[in-house]
C-alpha cells in the first residue's frame, strides 16, 4: 500500500526539465481548447485585478498564463522549479516581443524570494500545488498576496484519484475515500497530493483567504466521450461551443464537484 509523501524537489525538477519541449502540446488538442476555455475565459478574467497590480504565475512552466495576461499588459513574475519550462517561456515571450514585460525567476514555490504582500493576484494551476508541501505554499500564496487581493489554484480531487485506482488497488481507494490525511497519490510514479473539496476549501481558510468559490475541471474528455466522438466532432465549432455550455455547467454543480480529476480554487485575501 502506498505511504504519505511529498516527492523530492529535484525529482519533481528533473521530469518537468525532461518534458518541457512538448509540454505544450496539449495546447492543441481539443482537450486544451476546451481547458483555456473554461480555466482562462470562465475563471481566471473574472478575477483579474487593476493592471497596476502584480501578478504571480506560481509553478507558471512555459508561460501559458503568463503570456495571456502580459499581453493584456499586467506586470507578471513568472516561477517555476524547472529551468527548461522556463527557457520555452523565455522564447514564447520573445517571440511576442515581451520578453522585457514579465520577470522570470526559477524557484520554489514552497519558499517564494518575495516580500509580504507583494502581489495583488496569485495563479497557480496545471500541478505544481499538488507536487508540493500543500500546507506550506498555502501558507506562502497568502503571505506574498496582499489584503484584498485574488487567488486561484487547483489541486487533484480525492474522489478521482479513489476511483482512478479502484481497478489496480482497491483497498488504497477506500484508504483515499475514508481518510481525513491528504495521503499522496501515486499517478504512475507521480507522487501528489489530493483534497476533497471541503479539505480544499478549510486549507485556504485557515490561511486568510475568504470568498472561496470551487471548481470542478472536467475538461479531461476520454472520461466522458469516446475517442472516436472526440476525433470525429474534436474540430466542429457548434459541438465544441455546446461542450463548453454542458463543462460549464457540471464545473459548478456542487454535488458533482468532487468527482472532477482536479478541483479550482478562486477567494480573497481579507
Amino acid at each position: 500500500m502506498r505511504e504519505d509523501k511529498t516527492e523530492d524537489i529535484n525529482i519533481v525538477k528533473a521530469r518537468f526539465n525532461n518534458i518541457s519541449n512538448t509540454f505544450d502540446a496539449l495546447e492543441t488538442t481539443l482537450e486544451g481548447r476546451l481547458n483555456k476555455e473554461l480555466e482562462w475565459e470562465g475563471i481566471i478574467k473574472a478575477i483579474l485585478p487593476d493592471k497596476r497590480e502584480k501578478v504571480l504565475d506560481a509553478g507558471g512552466g512555459t508561460g501559458r498564463i503568463t503570456l495571456l495576461l502580459a499581453k493584456l499588459g499586467y506586470q507578471v513574475t513568472l516561477i517555476d522549479l524547472s529551468p527548461g519550462m522556463l527557457t520555452i517561456a523565455r522564447e514564447k515571450l520573445r517571440k511576442e516581443g515581451l520578453e522585457h514585460e514579465v520577470e522570470i525567476k526559477e524557484a520554489d514555490i514552497s519558499s517564494m524570494p518575495f516580500s509580504d504582500e507583494t502581489f495583488g493576484l496569485v495563479i497557480c494551476l496545471h500541478g505544481p500545488f499538488c507536487y508540493a508541501d500543500s500546507p506550506k505554499v498555502a501558507k506562502e500564496f497568502t503571505r506574498v498576496l496582499k489584503m484584498g487581493g485574488g487567488i486561484v489554484v487547483d489541486t487533484l480531487s480525492r474522489y478521482w484519484a479513489a476511483t482512478s485506482v479502484l481497478e489496480s488497488d482497491p483497498e488504497f481507494a477506500l484508504k483515499l475515500l475514508k481518510s481525513e490525511r491528504n495521503h499522496a497519490y501515486d499517478a504512475h510514479g507521480d507522487w501528489q497530493r489530493v483534497f476533497s473539496p471541503n479539505e480544499f476549501q478549510e486549507l485556504f481558510r485557515q490561511n486568510g483567504i475568504k470568498n472561496i468559490k470551487i471548481y470542478g475541471s472536467f475538461y479531461q474528455l476520454p472520461q466522458l466521450l469516446s475517442r472516436e466522438c472526440i476525433e470525429k466532432q474534436g474540430l466542429n465549432e457548434p459541438f465544441f461551443s455546446q461542450l463548453v455550455k454542458v463543462m460549464s455547467c457540471l464545473n459548478m454543480i456542487p454535488s458533482v464537484i468532487g468527482m472532477a480529476r482536479e478541483l479550482i480554487l478562486t477567494g480573497e485575501k481579507r
